[in-house]
C-alpha cells in the first residue's frame, strides 16, 4: 500500500492498474493525436511498400482501404470498452480470459509489441545510416542502440510524455505522406505507377491480412489510450481520425515504392529528392508510435506483476528489446505482418463478443473489491480454433476469417457450456 501511494504521487503516474478517475480523463483530439501516434510511424510506409510489391496498384489501394475500415470497427469496439471502464486491455481481459488467463494474454501481447519495438527500432538504424552514411554513431547498429534507447524515454514517462510527442509528429507525417505521394506522381506519372505490377501478383485477401498486420495488435490495444476517453464516442472519433492519416501513410508508402523501385522507403524519399527534412519527421513518427509499442507492452506485464514499478518495466523491457533490433530482426517484416494478422485478432474478437454480443458488460467491475474467475478454458479454445482456421483456409483474407470463425466459435461455446 506504501508503494502505491508513493507511485500516485508520481506526477508521471498513469494508472497501470486501476480504472482512470473521471477528472483524469481527455479529449477526443488529444485521443486523435496518440492514436494516430501509435498508428502512423517509418513501419506504415514500409507496409505500403510491402504492398507495392506483391500487388497491383489497384489491389493495393483496395486493401488499405478495407483493411482501414476492418480496423477502425475494431479499434472502435474494443477502444470503447477502455472508454467505459477506464482500464487497458490486459486488464478487460480478466473478464472473458480469467484472471489468470489474463495473464498469459498480458505475456502474448506484451512480447508482440516488444517484437514492434525492435522491428521499428532496426528501422530507425537504417534511416540514420541513409541520412548520414559517414559516421561511426549513424552506423545501423549503433543508431539503432541510441536511437532505442531515446524511444523509450517518453514510454517511461507514460501518457503524458506520449501526448506531447504525438501533437508535434502527426501533423507533420500527415503532411509528409500527401506531398510524398504528389511528388511521386508528379515525377514518374501516375499511369508508370498503375502499370508497375510484380511478376507473380498475390490476391487481395493477402494484401488485406498485410494492412490489418500493421496495426492489429494496435487496434486491439486501443483501450490502453482509449482508457482516457471522457466517452466512447471521443474514441471513435479518434480512431477515424488515426485511421484516414493510416490509409494515407499506408498509400505514401505505396506510392514512393512503385515510382522509385527502391529497395526501402527509406532511400525512394531520398531518390525522389525528399531529402533531409522529409528523413527527420519519419524518425520523429518512428518515434511517437515505438514509445506506444513499450508503453501498452508495460501496461500487460504490469497486469502480471502488479507490484512492479511501470517505469522500471519500461527501461529494463527497453533496453533488452533494442539490444534485439541490433541483430537485425527487421528483415523478415513481411512474415512477421501476415503471422499477426491472422493470430492475434481472436483476442479481439473474444472481447468484443463477451462485451456486446454476449452483453456481459454489467459483469465488469474493476474496483478494488472486484472478484474475476481464475481461467477461462472456453475463451482460448475459441482463439486456437479461429486463428488455425484462418491459417489453414486458403480463400479470402487471414485476419477476417480469425476474426468472424472465433467470434462464431466462443459465442456458441459460452452458450452451449457456460452454465454447465
Amino acid at each position: 500500500m506504501e508503494q502505491e501511494n508513493r507511485e500516485r504521487e508520481d506526477k508521471f503516474y498513469d494508472f497501470p492498474s486501476e480504472p482512470v478517475p473521471t477528472e483524469n480523463r481527455r479529449s477526443f483530439f488529444n485521443i486523435a493525436m496518440v492514436t494516430t501516434g501509435m498508428a502512423v510511424a517509418m513501419s506504415t510506409l514500409y507496409t505500403g511498400a510491402s504492398l507495392a510489391m506483391v500487388l497491383t496498384f489497384k489491389d493495393a489501394v483496395l486493401s488499405v482501404l478495407i483493411g482501414c475500415v476492418i480496423l477502425f470497427i475494431i479499434a472502435s469496439l474494443t477502444g470503447s470498452i477502455g472508454a467505459n471502464e477506464g482500464v487497458a486491455f490486459a486488464m478487460l481481459a480478466r473478464y472473458p480470459f480469467g484472471r489468470n488467463g489474463s495473464k498469459l494474454v498480458g505475456l502474448i501481447f506484451a512480447i508482440s509489441m516488444l517484437g514492434w519495438f525492435a522491428y521499428q527500432t532496426g528501422y530507425f538504424g537504417e534511416t540514420i545510416y541513409i541520412l548520414a552514411p559517414d559516421h561511426f554513431l549513424t552506423s545501423v547498429k549503433i543508431a539503432s542502440l541510441w536511437g532505442g534507447l531515446l524511444m523509450m524515454s517518453t514510454a517511461i514517462v507514460g501518457y503524458k510524455g506520449m501526448t506531447i510527442l504525438s501533437y508535434i509528429a502527426s501533423p507533420l507525417l500527415l503532411i509528409l505522406c500527401i506531398y510524398g505521394g504528389y511528388i511521386a506522381i508528379q515525377q514518374v506519372g501516375l499511369e508508370t505507377i498503375i502499370n508497375n505490377v510484380p511478376e507473380n501478383p498475390q490476391s487481395l485477401g493477402t494484401g488485406i491480412t498485410i494492412v490489418i498486420g500493421g496495426w492489429i495488435t494496435g487496434g486491439i490495444l486501443q483501450p490502453d489510450i482509449s482508457r482516457y476517453a471522457k466517452k466512447a464516442t471521443a474514441n471513435v472519433g479518434g480512431v477515424f481520425i488515426a485511421m484516414i492519416i493510416f490509409s494515407v501513410a499506408n498509400i505514401g508508402g505505396l506510392l514512393i515504392a512503385k515510382a522509385t523501385m527502391a529497395n526501402n522507403v527509406m532511400e525512394g524519399l531520398v531518390i525522389l529528392g525528399m531529402g533531409t527534412i522529409a528523413l527527420m519527421i519519419v524518425i520523429l513518427g518512428q518515434w511517437t508510435s515505438n514509445d506506444n509499442n513499450l508503453y501498452s507492452a508495460s501496461l500487460g506485464i504490469i497486469n502480471i506483476y502488479p507490484h512492479l514499478n511501470k517505469h522500471v518495466v519500461s527501461a529494463g523491457a527497453g533496453i533488452l528489446f533494442t539490444a534485439i533490433a541490433i541483430l537485425g530482426i527487421q528483415n523478415y517484416f513481411v512474415e512477421f505482418l501476415n503471422f499477426l494478422g491472422t493470430f492475434l485478432p481472436p483476442f479481439g474478437a473474444v472481447l468484443i463478443t463477451d462485451y456486446y454480443l454476449l452483453n456481459n458488460r454489467n459483469q465488469y467491475d474493476f474496483s478494488d473489491t472486484a472478484v474475476f474467475p481464475p481461467i477461462n478454458y472456453l475463451a482460448f479454445l475459441s482463439v486456437v480454433v479461429g486463428g488455425t482456421s484462418a491459417f489453414i483456409l486458403k480463400w479470402g483474407s487471414g485476419a477476417i476469417n480469425s476474426i468472424l470463425i472465433t467470434v462464431i466459435v466462443y459465442y456458441l461455446l459460452m452458450k452451449t457450456f457456460k452454465k454447465k
